[in-house]
C-alpha cells in the first residue's frame, strides 16, 4: 500500500510541477509581450497648418434668393409651401426651398420661404435657377441667386520625415470671440477629393472648398469661425482663419 501512494503520490507531483511549469512560461512570455509593447514608440508626424481660409468662391452653396419682374418668371400650377428643387443652369446641385403663394391662390409663385432654403453646393451668384416642384407647377417659375456662401479651405505640409496617413489628421475650428469650440473632424477624409492617402515628407496638400455644418464642424454655415487647431498623435499647430 505504501509503495502504491509514493507512486500516486510522485505521479501527482509530476502534474503540478508540469502545470505550474507551463503556466510560469506563459506568464514569461506575456510579459515579454507587454515590455515590448511598453517599448512600441507612437509615430512623431510634424505636420503644420499652412493656410484655412474662409471665403467665397467662384460656385458655392445659395445665400440668398430674389425676384425681378423682367428677368424672373412666377409660372403657373405652383401650390403654396410645396417644398422643390432649383435646378441650376450651371453646375449647381442639392438646393430645395418652399415656395409660396399667397395673394389669390392662382399657382403662381411670389415668394419663397427663406427659412426652409437647403443651399446645395456649386451655384453661382446671379445665376437663374428654375424651380421645379414636379407635378405641381408647370416648371417655368425663376429666382435669381443674389449671393452665395463662404467656403473653407484648409493647406497643410508634412515638414517632418515620416510619411503621414492623412485619415490621421484631425481639424477643430473655434471662435474666439464668442469663445466657442467646434467639433473636430478629419479634413481630408471629410472634404477631399484627391487621390493621395499618405502626406510624404516636404508634400503640400489642400482640401476642397467646403461648407461649414453643425453637425461635423460644430458651426452654421455662416459662421465664421476665427481659429483652426490641427492634432496628430501628440503633434499639434494651431493658425487664425483668413476671413475674406
Amino acid at each position: 500500500m505504501m509503495a502504491g501512494s509514493s507512486v500516486g503520490a510522485m505521479v501527482v507531483g509530476t502534474v503540478f510541477i508540469m502545470v505550474f511549469g507551463m503556466a510560469t512560461v506563459t506568464m514569461v512570455e506575456s510579459i515579454d509581450e507587454s515590455v515590448k509593447n511598453s517599448e512600441f514608440e507612437l509615430s512623431e508626424p510634424e505636420v503644420i497648418l499652412v493656410s484655412v481660409t474662409d471665403k467665397k468662391e467662384s460656385t458655392g452653396p445659395i445665400d440668398t434668393l430674389s425676384w425681378t419682374g423682367g428677368v424672373n418668371s412666377g409660372g403657373s400650377g405652383y401650390v403654396h409651401l410645396a417644398t422643390c428643387d432649383l435646378v441650376s443652369s450651371s453646375s449647381g446641385t442639392g438646393a430645395t426651398v418652399q415656395i409660396l403663394d399667397l395673394t389669390d391662390d392662382d399657382g403662381v409663385v411670389d415668394g419663397v420661404l427663406e427659412s426652409s432654403l437647403v443651399p446645395g453646393n456649386g451655384y453661382t451668384a446671379a445665376e437663374v435657377v428654375t424651380i421645379d416642384c414636379g407635378s405641381d407647377g408647370d416648371g417655368t417659375a425663376t429666382y435669381t441667386i443674389t449671393a452665395i456662401e463662404d467656403q473653407n479651405t484648409i493647406t497643410i505640409r508634412n515638414t517632418g520625415s515620416e510619411t503621414v496617413d492623412l485619415s490621421h489628421i484631425f481639424l477643430t475650428l473655434s471662435d474666439t470671440g464668442t469663445p466657442t469650440q467646434g467639433t473636430p473632424f478629419t479634413p481630408f477624409v471629410d472634404h477631399y477629393s484627391g487621390t493621395n492617402m499618405y502626406l510624404f515628407p516636404g508634400e503640400q496638400l489642400s482640401t476642397d472648398a467646403f461648407p461649414l455644418d453643425p453637425n461635423t464642424h460644430g458651426f452654421a454655415i455662416g459662421d465664421d469661425p476665427d481659429r483652426a487647431f490641427l492634432a496628430i498623435y501628440d503633434y499639434n499647430d494651431a493658425e487664425t482663419v483668413t476671413i475674406t
